[in-house]
C-alpha cells in the first residue's frame, strides 16, 4: 500500500495524542473517524479521511455533535 495514501505513526501520535495502538483506536472510535486495523492491530486512517473531516480547504472547519466551527470559532491557544 502508498504509504502516502495513510497518516503514519508520527501523524497517528499527533491526530489522536496516543502513542499505543490500543489507545489510538480508542480515541479514533471517540472522534468518530474511520480507520481500519493493520495486520499487527495498528489503526490505519487514509489521510483523505483527515483532509475531509478537519477541513483541508480555505478556512480551517471542524466538525463535532453534527455542528461545524468555524474559523473564528476555533480555539488557536
Amino acid at each position: 500500500m502508498n504509504s502516502l495514501l495513510f497518516l503514519n505513526k508520527q501523524e497517528m501520535n499527533e491526530l489522536t495524542g496516543r502513542k499505543q495502538k490500543k489507545r489510538q483506536v480508542e480515541q479514533l472510535i471517540q472522534l468518530q473517524l474511520p480507520f481500519t486495523l493493520d495486520a499487527f492491530g495498528w489503526p490505519k486512517v487514509l489521510r483523505k479521511t483527515i483532509e475531509t473531516e478537519l477541513g483541508a480547504g480555505d478556512s480551517c472547519q471542524i466538525k463535532r455533535d453534527g455542528a461545524t466551527l468555524s474559523d473564528d470559532e476555533l480555539y488557536t491557544g
